[in-house]
């Protein structure tokens, strides 16, 4: 018995560090999995898809649908039903006039004209690459998403951050957690709390502490992971004045790759 106790003691030492070797550094899990996404996101860039939006402000819900496709570089929406009807003709009309408008215009771009509208797009989510630096990160666990193994990563926000990207000071604001797929090293889920005051623009908004936002995505394949749905929950002061609650939900389904809707133009 001796004998036997001696041999499970030096085999449960010996697989600490193995143990130990197991558990990713969370931060490099990051790093690797804004990388992932990012190239994601290009590649997403050349799918078309649905929009749904619900919104519910003061009691009443409103639903748009629309459809996100490429246009000569970059996503353009349009709207094709509300509140579960097609569009009234005049509607119509409008939504066929704004598409043919900003086709044209798309297509008769200089060259250094359509590089800096890209630019502009992308620089929208260039304060990704400030997230290492922004926040101090705790490996929380393991979860299953959809059936997928997943790390669960806690954000909060480091003293002493200073942004070198446009929008990324509001990750001082903004407390996180992240599923990220083991196999695939992509965000499978991702939800975000505001633990202070967001300002957005100069007098446009001020999302007040307490608002959450949780989002999930779908796998298309082990190099593409696409957004699902994105739900806003809180309350903003708009211009400063009006005090709303959100309730926003947005689906995004019927993902399809190469659409030839964008380069035609709507007849009127």
């Amino acid at each position: 018995m001796k004998r036997f106790r001696q041999v499970a003691i030096v085999f449960a030492v010996s697989t600490i560090p193995l143990a130990f070797a197991q558990q990713p550094d969370p931060k490099e899990l990051i790093r690797e999995s804004i990388q992932n996404y990012q190239k994601a996101w290009r590649t997403g860039m050349k799918w078309s898809y649905t929009q749904t939006d619900v919104t519910c402000v003061d009691g009443k819900t409103e639903v748009d649908v629309s459809t996100v496709f490429p246009l000569d570089g970059t996503p353009y929406e349009r709207l094709i039903s509300k509140n579960g009807h097609a569009l009234s003709p005049d509607e119509q009309r409008r939504e066929d006039e704004k598409y043919n408008k900003e086709l044209r215009r798309r297509q008769s771009e200089a060259p250094a004209d359509r590089e800096a509208r890209i630019r502009k797009y992308e620089k929208e989510r260039s304060f990704l690459a400030d997230l290492p630096n922004a926040y101090d990160f705790k490996l929380a666990g393991e979860d299953l998403v959809n059936g997928r193994a997943a790390w669960i990563v806690t954000l909060t926000p480091r003293a002493g951050f200073e942004p070198t990207t446009p929008h990324a000071g509001l990750l001082r604001h903004i407390d996180g957690k992240l599923w990220i797929d083991k196999k695939d090293l992509m965000w499978a889920r991702a939800e975000a709390d505001v633990i202070d005051t967001v300002n957005i623009g100069l007098i446009l908004a001020r999302i007040c502490p307490g608002a959450h936002i949780s989002l999930d995505f779908t796998r298309m394949s082990d190099t593409l992971w696409v957004p699902k749905n994105i739900t806003i929950k809180g309350e903003a002061r708009i211009l400063l004045v009006h005090s709303k609650n959100l309730n926003e939900e947005l689906t995004f389904s019927d993902y399809t790759q190469n659409p030839t809707a964008s380069a035609q133009v709507a007849r009127r």
